[in-house]
């Protein structure tokens, strides 16, 4: 079974993503410390992924690094690098390096786990196309071994060349066959490329969704608190209103008692002063 091996290279940042299970191919994850980058050493029985998660500052600091290292190197598959801070200033460095794949923020956990399973996939089928022409030219040479032995056998026999036709036949259509071979495997890495610049252009577009959600979101948030302050201060008004009311009141009462008052008092001095009975 082959193996596919995400380096995730961070400032002791936790791959995002849950392994899953693959039928025909295990899946590694290898913490790597920006500090060792330089330590990582691929293997040609597995298949490589890079998987930065760095700032901008952390990019300056590995991007000669890189460049020297890893940019064309044949047994590195992809290099996704994500950013919180330069995802930007990353992408117009990069861009014409079909190798990197720079996410933008946030990060989408389900659009990097498809990501990562085509690209998983297309590097398995690359290597199965690959194994197949292998075999292929191996047989070539084990039919120049029997095309020597006919030739030193059929010397000076007629036979010597039927034989030798019907083995530059073979050795004619296992050449055609390398050559379709060469065309499938083109095939499969233009079909990987078309996919991730798809990929990507899907993530950006979710970005930007999201982007427009969390607008409406905050719009009505906003709205919300207006309405609430509008009616905090319609009750405020109401209250206010209450309070004056019962001012009036107490005021009217008041007031009353006071002629009460005064008329008596009149009524007593008009009695003492014998102007009523």
């Amino acid at each position: 079974m082959k193996t596919s091996i995400i380096w995730n290279v961070s400032q002791n940042r936790p791959f995002p993503l849950e392994l899953w299970k693959h039928p025909k191919i295990k899946i590694q994850v290898n913490q790597i410390n920006l500090a060792e980058l330089t330590k990582i050493k691929f293997s040609d029985n597995e298949f490589n992924f890079l998987f930065l998660q760095v700032s901008g500052e952390d990019w300056e600091k590995i991007r000669a690094t890189l460049k020297k290292d890893f940019d064309s190197h044949p047994l590195l598959s992809l290099l996704i690098v994500h950013s919180t801070d330069a995802s930007e200033k990353i992408y117009e460095e990069v861009q014409t390096n079909a190798k990197y794949l720079v996410l933008e923020n946030p990060l989408h956990i389900r659009e990097l786990r498809i990501i990562l399973d085509r690209c998983i996939q297309a590097e398995f089928f690359k290597s199965a196309v690959h194994d197949i022409g292998s075999s292929c030219l191996e047989n070539v040479g084990f039919f120049e071994g029997v095309f020597a032995l006919a030739h030193r056998e059929y010397e000076d026999s007629k036979k010597e060349n039927a034989a030798l036709k019907s083995i530059l036949d073979y050795e004619e259509q296992v050449k055609k066959s390398q050559v379709g071979i060469n065309h499938a495997m083109e095939k499969v890495t233009d079909l990987k490329n078309q996919e991730l610049i798809e990929l990507h252009g899907r993530v950006k577009a979710i970005e930007q969704l999201d982007e427009l959600r969390s607008m409406e979101l905050k719009q009505a948030l906003e709205m919300q608190k207006a309405t609430e302050q509008v009616l905090n201060y319609s009750r405020i008004e109401e209250m206010n209103m209450e309070k004056i009311l019962k001012a009036h009141d107490r005021l009217f009462d008041y007031t009353e008692q006071e002629i009460r008052d005064l008329i008596a008092e009149n009524e007593s001095l008009k009695k003492k002063l014998g102007m009523i009975k």
